[in-house]
């Protein structure tokens, strides 16, 4: 019983030991990356159907933006 006992000790200080490794590897990662300062496209909102979406893929029309995969926009 005491061995069983020292084995499941063992298995447990191994595991604790490695999670702590691979801890320490990930804040060295995240210290070594860049913080992200971009900040995401403007997005803008269809007058017509309420959608969001980026104003690089929206169409310019009276009164705002609208899609431009052709529902929204008028022909």
């Amino acid at each position: 019983m005491s061995k069983i006992i020292a084995w499941l000790i063992l298995i447990f200080i191994v595991l604790f030991a490695l999670r702590m490794i691979g801890l320490r590897n990930a804040r060295k990662r995240r210290a070594e990356t860049p913080p992200n300062d971009k900040s995401g496209a403007p997005m803008v909102r269809c007058i017509r159907c309420g959608v969001f979406l980026p104003r690089a893929d929206a169409a310019k029309v009276s009164g705002g933006y609208a899609c431009a995969d052709g529902q929204c926009v008028p022909r």
